[in-house]
This record gives C-alpha cells, sequence and structure tokens, in this order.
C-alpha cells in the first residue's frame, strides 16, 4: 500500500513501522494532513499528532486550522499517539480531554494510541476499512 507522507513529517519510527506492515512511502508536500493514501476515487487523509504536539496545537490554535481544513475531505482523521499522563507540555488535563470531546461532538473523527508502533496499525487499518466501505480497489486486486 503507497502511502504519501508530508515532506514536513519527521518521525522515523512510525516510517520505519508503517514499512514492516507493507505501507510504502511516497514523500511529498500535502496541503492537508500528514499521510494520505488514494485508491481508485476514495482519498483518505490522517493528521498525525504525538501528545505534545496535541497539546501545544490547541494552546496556539493549530489543530483548529489543521481540523477546519480537512473538513472538506470526507474520510479525515486525526491520530494522536502518546499516553496523557507523559506529556510534557504544561496543559490542564481538562482542557486536553474537553478539546477531544469537543473534536467529537463536531464529528471529527480521532483514534488516540499509545505508540508509534500502534499508529502504524492504526493507521493501515483505516486507510484499509475506508477504501473498502467506498468500493475502491483492495491492494493486488482489481475492482
Amino acid at each position: 500500500m503507497d502511502v504519501v507522507i508530508d515532506d514536513r513529517e519527521k518521525n522515523e519510527k512510525i516510517i520505519m513501522e508503517m514499512a514492516e506492515i507493507g505501507m510504502f512511502p511516497i514523500v511529498e508536500r500535502l496541503k492537508v494532513g500528514d499521510y494520505k493514501c488514494k485508491k481508485g476515487n476514495v482519498e483518505v487523509v490522517i493528521e498525525m499528532k504525538s501528545i505534545d504536539d496535541f497539546c501545544l496545537s490547541i494552546m496556539d490554535g493549530r489543530l483548529s486550522k489543521q481540523v477546519e481544513a480537512m473538513k472538506e475531505i470526507k474520510h479525515s482523521y486525526v491520530l494522536v499517539y502518546g499516553k496523557l499522563s507523559d506529556r510534557k507540555v504544561e496543559i490542564n488535563e481538562n482542557c486536553i480531554i474537553g478539546k477531544y470531546i469537543s473534536m467529537i461532538m463536531k464529528g471529527v473523527k480521532i483514534v488516540w494510541v499509545d505508540n508509534e508502533r500502534q499508529v502504524a496499525y492504526a493507521m493501515k487499518r483505516i486507510f484499509e476499512r475506508c477504501i473498502e466501505t467506498e468500493g475502491g480497489e483492495k491492494d493486488g486486486e482489481e475492482k
């Protein structure tokens, strides 16, 4: 499965984990999101956030702008990794949970996992399920 990775995305561990489970990175500049998979007429975009980046993007308003840009894409997700208790950014825990709930209530699809290995697996399953659900092509199969 080919996955386009934004050229500003620098997490080598995630890229290595992706390759181990059959996702092949193509590095390009993306207008929206950090990772994109497209099969047929189905496009899936994922915005990736470590727990600290999630917190910082709440504080500086980036998250709201990124989510707004993703609204145009039917299959768009925010994928957060890391434990809330491990964050280094000083922000009230209730603020993080409140933003998370607020995003869900607005229809934003959020997945939260513990680590980079889980990120790769979750990303692959999101891509596969969206493509299968919309009648796109599965890897190695003709439509």
